[in-house]
């Protein structure tokens, strides 16, 4: 068990440190991209990530969950060169048909997205980017299904440095607004999607089996809906902050959103390790409910401190970085940061659902999602502003994640330690509320007791878990693991 859960820590932590080298890379260049780019074209660059995350599920057709599923299932050479070959094909068809419509209808969909005319150029330019993206997710799937993570995480951390300096070279010494960071994005996606397909080449023979295609639609096509539906949810509140507050606000909003990045990039690592792992785990262990019952708890423990540290020192960060422009997304923060701690809850708490064929129940999840965000945000943003619109994100992956479970149950049921996740969500809230409390304090003693809780969640957290009935051997494990590992410990 401790070895299996420390595979997945060890995948997770190369995503992680590939992810959190990327995101202090461009948290660090802020203050230069700051100074040429307005709250409103932070706006504009949120709007088009938005419709580039709609764009991925219509013209992946679900291809990429049916490519895992089957990797796995698949244990011949040929028929998995079979499976990809036909993915792949799916893939690049789907993605090109589409491309093709957007391009047609580019001048409405400018008008749509940013509610003006005028930049029909970048919507142009930006769908051919999502186009380039998607058809390079197949080469990354073989790449992730085969836990090539080292791989991944290079490229992953090459291609933010190539796009970054392209950004710079368009957006800072051109002085191209907007239109500059798009096209550094475009001539990074073309460089990397010839760069991943000649590394993986050989696991294609272009054999495309119309049979073996229909069944992969079959399984993979219930998750176009749910992921669509997924990331309407997830840019729904920026995109009526932009619509009903306006893009300066939406800007604020999409600041905040990066220094939240460092729970997004934990929840978004341990997924990408998560996909692929799960499966080896249900087909290959003698008891896999109890290996999902440890991680989730471990998950949960370090989920929450994430969301602790980011409320605490995120606000801090973001003043410090930023023009005072930008300053009133500081409060924005923790409410944002919420936001990938309830979808990292909803990939856990869901797991055993596409552990069967049957996977029709997806969209249902995410359409309850999408609903709750959209009821809510009418409400809340009125109310609340731009802490409404985080909330009403935040409370549909929640319920994402309820429906997720008890979907789950039915199919692969998993006892989880309730008490043991409870008692840590209630200290991270206790945690979060005293910081709260102190954030009127002079700069000294404010920071002072923001440290003082970053080291106390830890220190509690452990003796949370040593209450654990089945976490405590591990707990036990894990130190005198580090104990013999550590060169001058001291035997009682």
């Amino acid at each position: 068990m401790l070895k299996k859960l420390l595979a997945l820590l060890s995948d997770a932590a190369i995503y992680g440190v590939s992810n959190a080298l990327s995101q202090l890379i461009n948290l660090f260049l802020l203050p230069l991209f700051t100074a040429y780019l307005t709250k409103s074209d932070y706006g504009m660059m949120g709007r088009l990530t938005m419709f580039a995350a709609v764009y991925s599920p219509l013209a992946n057709l679900g291809m990429t969950n049916a490519i895992y599923r089957r990797y796995n299932t698949d244990k011949q050479e040929a028929q998995r060169n079979e499976t990809l070959s036909t993915g792949l094909i799916s893939v690049v068809c789907s993605s090109l048909f589409l491309l093709a419509a957007c391009q047609l209808a580019a001048e409405p969909l400018s008008g749509f997205i940013f509610g003006k005319e005028g930049q029909t150029q970048i919507v142009r330019l930006a769908f051919v980017s999502a186009a380039l993206v998607q058809i390079g997710t197949v080469p990354l799937v073989v790449l992730r299904a085969s836990r090539r993570v080292k791989t991944i995480a290079g490229l992953n951390v090459a291609k933010l440095l190539f796009s970054i300096s392209a950004s710079i070279w368009f957006v800072v010494i051109q002085e191209m607004g907007v239109l500059g960071y798009v096209i550094g994005l475009l001539i990074a996606d073309i460089v990397f999607v010839v760069i991943q397909y000649s590394m993986i080449a050989r696991a294609f023979r272009f054999l495309a089996s119309w049979s073996v295609w229909k069944r992969m639609l079959a399984y993979g096509l219930p998750f176009v809906p749910h992921h669509l539906q997924a990331a309407v949810l997830y840019q729904f509140g920026e995109y009526m902050t932009g619509n009903m507050l306006g893009l300066g606000e939406a800007g604020l909003y999409s600041m905040a959103t990066k220094f939240a990045l460092p729970v997004g990039f934990v929840v978004s690592a341990v997924n990408t390790a998560w996909g692929p792992y799960k499966f080896q785990i249900h087909a290959d262990d003698e008891n896999p409910a109890a290996f999902f019952r440890t991680a989730v708890t471990f998950y949960c423990t370090g989920i929450f401190y994430l969301w602790v540290g980011v409320s605490i020192w995120g606000p801090e960060l973001l003043r410090l970085m930023t023009t005072a422009e930008f300053h009133p997304a500081a409060a924005l923060v923790p409410m944002v940061a919420l936001i990938p701690v309830s979808q990292g809850l909803f990939f856990m708490f869901g797991t055993g659902i596409e552990m069967s064929d049957n996977t029709r129940a997806m969209p249902l999840i995410s359409l309850i999602g999408l609903a709750t965000v959209v009821v809510t945000a009418f409400g809340l943003i009125p109310l609340l502003g731009m802490q409404g619109a985080a909330l009403s994100t935040a409370s549909g992956w929640l319920l994402m994640a309820v429906t997720a479970f008890f979907l789950a149950q039915r199919r692969f049921a998993i006892s989880y330690d309730w008490r043991t996740v409870a008692a840590l969500l209630l200290l991270a809230v206790a945690c979060f509320g005293l910081a709260y409390l102190c954030r009127d304090l002079a700069p000294g003693p404010r920071i002072a007791a923001a440290l003082g809780l970053s080291l106390a969640y830890p220190m509690l957290a452990i003796m949370i878990l040593l209450r654990s009935e089945t976490e405590r051997g591990r707990i036990h494990i894990l130190w005198n693991r580090v104990r013999r590992q550590t060169p001058n410990a001291v035997a009682p």
